[in-house]
């Protein structure tokens, strides 16, 4: 198929837009209502999917979510979507119209959720893999942005999501298993509706690891954070280790600071802040970074 085709295809599966101008000419035109949040991710075969576990649809659905993950912890109310993407010469129409629904299917779950949700554009070439890389934009809506820099001493650590149910998927489909259990790594659930509504001092999307993202608060906040290995247990997803829930990534649920005595309903506590530095579980210090760095694993 030529790319007009491609686009036409693709373009019968995608959401309704709310924007002035929606996709279709050389830029879409927004109206938001505040300040505008902006974020990249980008989803590469062999490395963040196989195309023999996960469908096309699937890889649509995390092009979306691990975008609006990251706006959420803002606080700014995802919008819109912009996906860019190289297709080889192998795959098939069927399978970037199985994509383009993907992408349908995850919009139509965040706009149940906080409001419309649309993907307003983006480019396609040809390429020796699949690269799916989405630019997400998120509306403030007169929220202010939650840091990563805002976590004080005496603040509790929460957590809401499905804390390790990524690495258990990744695990069982590593050793050959495709089942229920495998669902969350292909088709991440982030809880968006409970990220915007949240009065944290500091918040993040937990996309590397709760141990590597817990220490790029402390990092901004310059302060440490002690885990609770127990807590961490009792809101883990089923049938997930510890090791998993502490340092697997791609879950994207979110690690916040809160004031003492407010703790959101579907929120965990499952650590403190303190004075120094530093991230430790049951107050002993933990060796291991943890999670996914793309250059050192």
């Amino acid at each position: 198929m030529s790319e007009d085709e491609l686009l036409d295809l693709i373009g019968r599966h995608l959401p309704p837009s709310t924007a002035p101008v929606p996709t279709g000419d050389d830029c879409a035109v927004l109206a938001p209502t505040g300040q505008v949040a902006v974020s990249t991710d980008i989803l590469v075969e062999s490395i963040h999917f196989r195309t023999d576990w996960s469908s096309g649809a699937d890889v649509g659905w995390r092009c979306v979510m691990q975008n609006v993950a990251d706006a959420a912890a803002m606080r700014a109310r995802p919008m819109t979507l912009v996906v860019a993407m190289t297709i080889p010469e192998h795959v098939s129409p069927d399978w970037v119209e199985d994509f383009s629904i993907g992408l349908r299917e995850a919009c139509d779950h965040v706009s149940a959720l906080t409001g419309p949700m649309a993907v307003d554009g983006g480019d396609m070439s040809r390429g020796p893999i699949i690269v799916a890389s989405g630019t997400v934009l998120g509306d403030m809506e007169g929220r202010k942005p939650v840091l990563r820099s805002g976590a004080r001493p005496g603040d509790l650590v929460i957590h809401t999501g499905n804390l390790g149910a990524s690495a258990r998927g990744l695990e069982l489909l590593e050793a050959g298993h495709v089942g229920p259990e495998t669902e969350l790594f292909r088709r991440p659930v982030p809880p968006v509706d409970r990220a915007l509504a949240v009065e944290a001092r500091a918040m993040m999307d937990v996309s590397d690891g709760l141990i590597r993202d817990s220490r790029r608060i402390l990092a901004k906040s310059a302060v440490a954070i002690d885990l609770d290995s127990a807590a961490i247990q009792s809101a883990m997803s089923p049938g997930a280790t510890l090791h998993q829930a502490l340092m697997g990534g791609e879950d994207h649920g979110f690690l916040a600071t809160v004031e003492p005595g407010y703790v959101p309903e579907s929120w965990t506590v499952i650590g403190t802040v303190n004075e120094g530095s530093g991230v430790t579980v049951d107050g002993e210090p933990v060796s291991e970074l943890g999670g996914w760095d793309h250059f050192t694993q």
